[in-house]
């Protein structure tokens, strides 16, 4: 089987926030807990960013909701870095 690209999408429900993860042979997940703010769905994606696109050759994306892709990128700005 051909590695595809792998993808991970946040989302809101209610209050809360979930995750759903497609890896590169087709595995994944449905509807886990990514957490509660903003800032534990942002760390969340982040870890599983690295699970998932970082060490698939063909790469992935990331589907965030507004706020916590804004979370993301306040971060990078006053790191320095680039996540």
């Amino acid at each position: 089987m051909e590695k595809q690209q792998s993808s991970i999408t946040v989302y809101k429900r209610g209050e809360k926030y979930y995750c759903d993860v497609a890896g590169a042979f087709g595995g994944g997940y449905t509807g886990a807990y990514a957490g509660a703010s903003v800032e534990e769905a942002a760390l969340f994606a982040l870890r599983e960013k690295g699970r998932y696109i970082t060490n698939n050759p063909k790469g992935g994306n990331m589907y965030l909701p507004k706020e916590v892709r804004d979370w993301i990128e306040r971060e990078e700005v006053n790191n320095g870095d680039k996540i």
